[in-house]
Protein backbone atom coordinates (compact mmCIF):
# COMPACT_ATOMS: atom_id res chain seq x y z
CA UNK A 1 0.00 0.00 0.00
CA UNK A 2 1.12 3.14 -1.20
CA UNK A 3 2.54 5.91 1.57
CA UNK A 4 -0.18 8.43 -0.29
CA UNK A 5 -2.96 6.54 0.66
CA UNK A 6 -5.45 7.23 3.29
CA UNK A 7 -4.54 5.43 6.34
CA UNK A 8 -6.42 5.38 9.51
CA UNK A 9 -4.70 4.57 12.61
CA UNK A 10 -6.76 3.48 15.85
CA UNK A 11 -5.17 3.61 19.26
CA UNK A 12 -6.61 1.78 21.77
CA UNK A 13 -5.58 2.85 25.13
CA UNK A 14 -6.81 1.56 28.56
CA UNK A 15 -9.69 4.28 28.98
CA UNK A 16 -10.26 5.40 25.60
CA UNK A 17 -10.23 4.84 21.26
CA UNK A 18 -8.12 7.80 19.73
CA UNK A 19 -8.33 7.56 15.67
CA UNK A 20 -6.35 9.14 13.47
CA UNK A 21 -6.73 9.58 9.67
CA UNK A 22 -3.35 10.11 7.81
CA UNK A 23 -3.48 11.17 4.09
CA UNK A 24 -0.79 11.29 2.01
CA UNK A 25 1.26 11.09 4.85
CA UNK A 26 -0.01 13.69 7.01
CA UNK A 27 -1.89 13.63 10.01
CA UNK A 28 -5.42 15.29 8.24
CA UNK A 29 -7.88 14.49 11.80
CA UNK A 30 -8.30 13.08 14.43
CA UNK A 31 -10.89 11.78 17.05
CA UNK A 32 -11.60 10.17 20.38
CA UNK A 33 -14.68 8.22 19.97
CA UNK A 34 -15.96 4.83 20.91
CA UNK A 35 -17.07 4.22 17.33
CA UNK A 36 -15.31 4.22 14.36
CA UNK A 37 -15.37 7.34 12.09
CA UNK A 38 -17.30 8.20 9.12
CA UNK A 39 -14.76 8.21 7.00
CA UNK A 40 -13.07 5.41 3.92
CA UNK A 41 -9.50 4.46 4.78
CA UNK A 42 -7.72 2.24 2.09
CA UNK A 43 -6.17 0.75 5.17
CA UNK A 44 -6.44 0.59 9.21
CA UNK A 45 -3.28 0.19 11.02
CA UNK A 46 -4.16 -0.54 14.93
CA UNK A 47 -1.71 -0.48 17.98
CA UNK A 48 -3.87 -1.85 21.33
CA UNK A 49 -2.67 -2.20 24.75
CA UNK A 50 -6.08 -3.80 25.51
CA UNK A 51 -6.31 -7.48 26.25
CA UNK A 52 -6.33 -9.85 23.24
CA UNK A 53 -10.43 -10.55 23.52
CA UNK A 54 -10.82 -6.78 23.92
CA UNK A 55 -8.46 -6.46 20.62
CA UNK A 56 -10.26 -8.83 18.97
CA UNK A 57 -13.48 -7.13 19.69
CA UNK A 58 -12.21 -3.92 18.25
CA UNK A 59 -10.84 -6.15 14.73
CA UNK A 60 -14.22 -7.26 14.43
CA UNK A 61 -15.95 -4.22 15.04
CA UNK A 62 -13.62 -2.21 12.19
CA UNK A 63 -14.53 -5.33 10.00
CA UNK A 64 -18.02 -4.61 10.32
CA UNK A 65 -17.94 -1.18 9.60
CA UNK A 66 -15.16 -1.09 6.83
CA UNK A 67 -15.46 -4.33 4.93
CA UNK A 68 -12.81 -5.45 2.84
CA UNK A 69 -10.44 -2.73 4.39
CA UNK A 70 -6.94 -4.00 5.03
CA UNK A 71 -6.05 -4.29 9.08
CA UNK A 72 -2.29 -4.31 10.49
CA UNK A 73 -1.95 -4.35 14.30
CA UNK A 74 1.31 -3.29 15.14
CA UNK A 75 3.46 -4.81 18.13
CA UNK A 76 6.09 -3.94 20.35
CA UNK A 77 10.00 -5.17 18.94
CA UNK A 78 13.58 -5.32 19.50
CA UNK A 79 14.79 -2.15 16.85
CA UNK A 80 12.55 -0.87 14.39
CA UNK A 81 12.80 2.54 12.51
CA UNK A 82 16.25 3.63 14.12
CA UNK A 83 15.03 2.69 17.40
CA UNK A 84 16.32 -0.02 19.65
CA UNK A 85 14.54 -1.42 22.62
CA UNK A 86 16.60 -1.96 25.86
CA UNK A 87 13.78 -4.14 27.84
CA UNK A 88 15.70 -8.12 28.33
CA UNK A 89 12.29 -9.10 26.89
CA UNK A 90 11.02 -6.21 24.76
CA UNK A 91 7.59 -7.24 24.31
CA UNK A 92 6.96 -6.13 27.54
CA UNK A 93 7.11 -2.91 26.62
CA UNK A 94 3.81 -1.10 26.20
CA UNK A 95 3.03 -0.67 22.55
CA UNK A 96 1.93 2.61 23.05
CA UNK A 97 5.22 3.57 25.14
CA UNK A 98 6.94 1.94 22.12
CA UNK A 99 5.50 4.13 19.44
CA UNK A 100 6.00 7.15 20.90
CA UNK A 101 9.66 6.30 21.32
CA UNK A 102 9.61 6.33 18.00
CA UNK A 103 8.18 8.97 16.58
CA UNK A 104 9.95 11.45 18.91
CA UNK A 105 13.26 9.97 17.65
CA UNK A 106 12.45 9.73 14.31
CA UNK A 107 10.59 13.66 14.12
CA UNK A 108 13.20 15.55 17.26
CA UNK A 109 16.15 13.27 17.35
CA UNK A 110 18.14 12.09 20.60
CA UNK A 111 18.28 12.51 23.61
CA UNK A 112 14.87 13.19 24.19
CA UNK A 113 12.34 12.57 26.83
CA UNK A 114 8.65 11.82 25.71
CA UNK A 115 5.46 12.55 28.50
CA UNK A 116 2.27 10.81 28.05
CA UNK A 117 0.04 12.09 30.18
CA UNK A 118 -3.18 9.85 29.83
CA UNK A 119 -4.87 7.15 32.52
CA UNK A 120 -1.52 7.02 33.41
CA UNK A 121 1.57 9.27 33.53
CA UNK A 122 4.48 7.54 31.31
CA UNK A 123 8.16 9.07 30.93
CA UNK A 124 10.05 7.60 28.09
CA UNK A 125 13.60 8.67 27.89
CA UNK A 126 15.93 7.89 24.56
CA UNK A 127 18.98 8.91 23.97
CA UNK A 128 21.29 10.67 21.03
CA UNK A 129 21.92 7.02 19.05
CA UNK A 130 17.89 6.00 19.35
CA UNK A 131 18.07 3.66 22.43
CA UNK A 132 15.00 3.73 24.54
CA UNK A 133 16.25 3.54 27.90
CA UNK A 134 13.47 2.73 29.57
CA UNK A 135 11.10 4.97 31.43
CA UNK A 136 8.49 5.41 34.26
CA UNK A 137 5.01 4.78 34.87
CA UNK A 138 2.63 6.50 37.60
CA UNK A 139 -1.24 6.99 37.81
CA UNK A 140 -2.18 9.59 35.87
CA UNK A 141 -4.36 12.77 38.06
CA UNK A 142 -8.33 11.03 37.87
CA UNK A 143 -6.73 7.57 38.36
CA UNK A 144 -4.88 8.71 41.54
CA UNK A 145 -8.12 10.27 42.81
CA UNK A 146 -10.44 7.76 42.20
CA UNK A 147 -7.98 4.95 43.70
CA UNK A 148 -7.56 7.33 46.76
CA UNK A 149 -11.84 7.79 47.43
CA UNK A 150 -12.08 4.32 46.62
CA UNK A 151 -9.76 2.66 49.13
CA UNK A 152 -10.57 5.31 52.24
CA UNK A 153 -13.52 4.71 53.46
CA UNK A 154 -14.51 8.24 54.63
CA UNK A 155 -13.55 10.72 51.79
CA UNK A 156 -16.19 10.96 49.34
CA UNK A 157 -16.90 13.89 46.86
CA UNK A 158 -18.18 15.22 43.56
CA UNK A 159 -16.76 16.64 40.80
CA UNK A 160 -18.71 19.46 41.31
CA UNK A 161 -17.49 20.12 44.74
CA UNK A 162 -14.15 21.18 43.16
CA UNK A 163 -13.16 24.71 42.96
CA UNK A 164 -10.78 26.36 40.77
CA UNK A 165 -8.96 27.68 43.73
CA UNK A 166 -4.99 27.21 43.50
CA UNK A 167 -4.59 28.25 47.62
CA UNK A 168 -4.34 25.69 50.40
CA UNK A 169 -7.34 23.58 49.83
CA UNK A 170 -9.78 23.93 52.68
CA UNK A 171 -12.40 21.09 51.30
CA UNK A 172 -12.01 17.51 51.00
CA UNK A 173 -12.49 17.25 47.23
CA UNK A 174 -9.95 20.12 46.71
CA UNK A 175 -7.36 18.52 48.83
CA UNK A 176 -7.59 15.54 46.87
CA UNK A 177 -7.57 17.22 43.28
CA UNK A 178 -4.80 19.49 44.56
CA UNK A 179 -3.09 17.19 46.23
CA UNK A 180 -2.84 14.31 43.20
CA UNK A 181 -1.88 17.74 40.66
CA UNK A 182 0.88 18.50 43.17
CA UNK A 183 2.03 14.78 43.24
CA UNK A 184 1.98 14.80 39.56
CA UNK A 185 4.35 18.07 39.45
CA UNK A 186 6.40 16.93 41.56
CA UNK A 187 7.08 14.04 40.25
CA UNK A 188 8.01 15.58 36.49
CA UNK A 189 9.94 18.64 38.26
CA UNK A 190 11.92 16.38 39.24
CA UNK A 191 12.99 14.10 36.73
CA UNK A 192 12.98 17.47 34.35
CA UNK A 193 16.08 18.74 36.72
CA UNK A 194 17.75 15.43 36.18
CA UNK A 195 17.42 15.68 32.25
CA UNK A 196 16.99 19.13 31.11
CA UNK A 197 19.34 18.68 28.50
CA UNK A 198 16.87 16.26 26.85
CA UNK A 199 14.23 18.09 24.00
CA UNK A 200 11.12 17.36 25.92
CA UNK A 201 8.05 16.45 24.00
CA UNK A 202 4.70 16.09 25.61
CA UNK A 203 1.53 14.40 24.57
CA UNK A 204 -1.78 12.85 26.02
CA UNK A 205 -5.39 14.19 27.71
CA UNK A 206 -4.00 16.05 30.60
CA UNK A 207 0.10 16.79 29.17
CA UNK A 208 -0.40 20.16 27.93
CA UNK A 209 -2.07 21.22 31.36
CA UNK A 210 0.85 19.68 33.71
CA UNK A 211 3.78 20.88 31.69
CA UNK A 212 1.45 24.73 31.77
CA UNK A 213 1.56 24.75 34.97
CA UNK A 214 5.02 23.92 35.38
CA UNK A 215 6.36 26.31 32.69
CA UNK A 216 8.88 24.08 31.31
CA UNK A 217 10.54 24.14 28.02
CA UNK A 218 8.98 21.73 25.47
CA UNK A 219 7.39 20.74 22.44
CA UNK A 220 3.25 19.42 21.98
CA UNK A 221 2.81 16.65 19.92
CA UNK A 222 -0.90 14.88 20.48
CA UNK A 223 0.25 12.67 17.76
CA UNK A 224 3.09 10.83 18.97
CA UNK A 225 1.73 7.46 19.44
CA UNK A 226 -0.35 7.44 16.11
CA UNK A 227 2.62 8.74 14.16
CA UNK A 228 5.17 6.37 15.29
CA UNK A 229 2.38 3.29 14.52
CA UNK A 230 2.11 4.70 10.97
CA UNK A 231 5.81 4.96 10.83
CA UNK A 232 6.12 1.11 11.83
CA UNK A 233 3.62 -0.07 9.49
CA UNK A 234 5.33 1.94 6.88
CA UNK A 235 8.81 0.49 7.77
CA UNK A 236 9.67 4.27 8.03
Amino acid sequence: MSVNSKTLVLDAGNTALKWTLFDAGEVSQKWTSDTPPDVTPERIIIASVRSAAQTHALQQLLSSTYANISQTQVHTETAVCGVQNSYAEPERLGVDRWLAAISAYRDYGGPCVVVDAGTAIKVEFIDAKGLHLGGYIVPGLELMSSSLVANTARIRFTQAEISANNSIPNSTADAVSQGCLQMALGFLQRIYAQHSEATWLVTGGTGRELMSLLNLPCIMDEHLVAKGAYYVANGR
